[in-house]
């Protein structure tokens, strides 16, 4: 597949934590005019225990970002926005400035303008989160908490699949049922949207808090120019391993990866919600075995 423009973010490579297999599956499949990688792609937090990686797991942590300079090597816009965890690229920055890293830009926000003219602010969204810019000694002890979670959930799961059970993420569970933290992530939200109102953006797209969403305005609201809401998600979770992606028509979908394709979950479009689109090689097999080049449809599934 080919996108127009596409935003990862929270890979946080050189962490135990990194899904770099299906990382590396995305990039490798799929083609993009625009790649945003927004924040927290190397996770400098945990940055010891990169050695204290298996040889075969640092090599995947290193493919991923070979990967990264070859897109931006060829043909890919690259943009670097700094999140928490990489903060010490701010070092590189002044103010707004966009520094040129080769073919990379780093910048700590940057705009994008989709196909159909909309103005979207790019940024972490650290900046957002009180926790984080108040007391960050707080938020790095929650660091290690989520990670110990991931740490029980992998071991969780592959019990479940010893016992030929589906995946089921434990941090998703946490973040959708215990009360405290959909509340933080409804203030998180709040205060993107308010940000994005009050500088005359159409939308907002962040990361941060590991949770994937696409929020239209609601229809009482519309009138209003209220700002779309767009996280990316993360890749430290099975479950999760999401990306915001530009079609042709300046529409933008969130989808799962599951390392062969994508399932699209929600989109600014909501007349697409649910449509698979096929990846490069899926595209060129269905040529072999059927004459019609319309891409399939299904009903995303529930992760």
């Amino acid at each position: 597949m080919r996108y127009r423009a596409c935003w990862i973010s929270d890979l946080h490579l050189g962490s135990k934590k990194a899904e770099t297999e299906l990382i590396y599956s995305f990039l490798k499949r799929n083609e993009f005019d625009k790649l945003y990688l927004n924040g927290d792609i190397i996770d400098i937090w945990r940055w010891k225990q990169a050695g204290l990686l298996k040889a075969r797991n640092t090599q995947e942590h290193i493919n991923v970002v070979q990967r990264i300079l070859k897109l931006a090597k060829k043909n890919t816009e690259v943009y670097f926005t700094v999140g928490n965890h990489d903060e010490f690229l701010m070092n590189f920055l002044h103010d707004d400035e966009i520094r040129d890293f080769g073919n990379i830009q780093l910048a700590e926000k940057i705009e994008h303008t989709t196909a159909d003219g909309k103005r979207y602010l790019i940024l972490h969204g650290h900046q957002f989160d009180l926790v984080t810019r108040t007391a960050p000694w707080i938020s790095k002890l929650g660091d290690r908490g989520y990670e110990f979670t991931i740490w029980v959930n992998r071991v969780f799961n592959r019990i479940r699949r010893f016992l030929g059970m589906r995946y089921w993420s434990l941090s998703k569970f946490i973040k959708c049922k215990v009360k405290k933290a959909t509340m933080i992530i409804g203030s998180f939200e709040d205060s993107a949207l308010h940000y994005a109102r009050d500088h005359g953006f159409d939308g907002v797209i962040c990361g941060h808090i590991h949770n994937p969403d696409i929020k239209l305005a609601s229809a009482a609201t519309s009138s209003k120019k209220t700002p779309v809401y767009l996280n990316s998600g993360c890749w430290t979770d099975r479950c999760n391993c999401n990306a915001l992606v530009e079609r042709a028509d300046g529409s933008i979908d969130l989808i799962h990866w599951d390392g062969e394709r994508e399932v699209i979950l929600k989109s600014t479009d909501p007349d697409r919600d649910g449509i698979y689109f096929p990846t490069l090689e899926e595209l060129g097999e269905e040529r072999g075995c059927r004459s019609s080049s319309a891409p399939c449809e299904t009903q995303a599934a529930e992760a």
